[in-house]
């Protein structure tokens, strides 16, 4: 068999603006850039980029920026009143204009989604295509989910969480016991023994900023509480006219069955599950992950061969 090597060109920086400076990674093939720029969107609201790695091997045919949101990882830190959705979807056009970008596509996965929907919204028509992974784009759709999946824990830890959330206490033993049950079946179950994995969910846990998701979702992940309790995206689905991509995983807290909803009602969007995921489906399924996502951005690309907006 023959080996091929594929080279890129990396950079990573800073963007400076008023509010604090935010951190970018950039990866681009060395040859030709076939694609349209790939952002990825990272989820939280607080988290870090440290768990998208492996999908930048998507820029072997384009450009892929990858950064951590301001507030949190390696970008500054921000005060609370900038922990509001319109200070990322100005973060997000300030670096797409900062790194000298026409139209792009967007990767928002969890929170991630919801701020892509928000970009889009709010810059049509700057975007190709959107690949919405794991999404949340309806709070409270979110919440219903939540208690479906909650009772399909053990009893303990169902009285365990219904009591915290009762309470409003959420540092007992019982909760932090259920907490991470719930987070071992629906949010990351798969990641087995490689080091990589594991390295990379201690690099986001080191860099997560608890404030800001306390701030803007709230203190626990079954219920937003926070500024974005009344989020709701989904509404304006149909509204949506760039080519679309909907993943999640088969054990995913971003449930199939939701995800599938929201799919149906944007025009020809696309619609796949990763059947050994759950929440963080870049880690649980690596491979399979950069496949689906890579094959429908080279559609995207090819739909739009005759757009010289790029």
């Amino acid at each position: 068999m023959k080996s091929k090597i594929i080279s890129h060109i990396e950079e990573q920086g800073y963007m400076r603006r008023g509010i604090g400076r935010t951190f970018f990674r950039r990866l681009s093939p060395a040859n030709a850039r076939k694609g349209t720029p790939l952002f990825i969107l990272h989820g939280g609201p607080g988290a870090t980029h440290e768990t998208y790695y492996e999908i930048l091997s998507l820029a072997d045919d384009r450009e892929v920026v990858i950064y951590d949101q301001v507030g949190c990882g390696r970008s500054d830190r921000i005060k609370g009143k900038y922990w509001a959705i319109k200070t990322f979807v100005q973060e997000l056009e300030a670096l797409r204009v900062a790194l000298g970008h026409g139209k792009i596509d967007l990767l928002g996965h969890s929170w991630g989604s919801m701020l892509a929907s928000e970009y889009y919204f709010s810059y049509p028509k700057n975007v190709r295509g959107i690949v919405f992974s794991s999404s949340c784009l309806d709070a409270k759709q979110w919440t219903t989910d939540a208690q479906r999946l909650i009772k399909q824990l053990p009893a303990r830890h169902q009285k365990a969480i219904a009591t915290a959330l009762r309470t409003k206490k959420y540092d007992g033993k019982a909760f932090k016991a259920a907490n991470k049950a719930y987070g071992e079946k629906y949010i990351v179950r798969n990641v087995g023994k490689g080091a990589h994995p594991q390295h990379a969910i201690k690099l986001m846990a080191a860099g997560l900023s608890v404030d800001g998701y306390m701030k803007m979702w709230g203190p626990t992940e079954y219920i937003a509480t926070g500024l974005l309790r009344k989020f709701n995206r989904a509404k304006d689905l149909p509204g949506i006219r760039v080519p679309t991509l909907f993943t999640c995983g088969r054990y995913d807290e971003a449930t199939p069955e939701t995800i599938r909803k929201h799919a149906s009602i944007v025009p020809g969007a696309k619609f796949h599950v990763f059947e050994k995921s759950s929440h963080l489906c870049t880690l649980e399924e690596p491979r399979e992950y950069v496949k689906i996502i890579g094959g429908f951005l080279r559609q995207v690309d090819k739909q739009n061969m005759g757009d010289k907006g790029r």
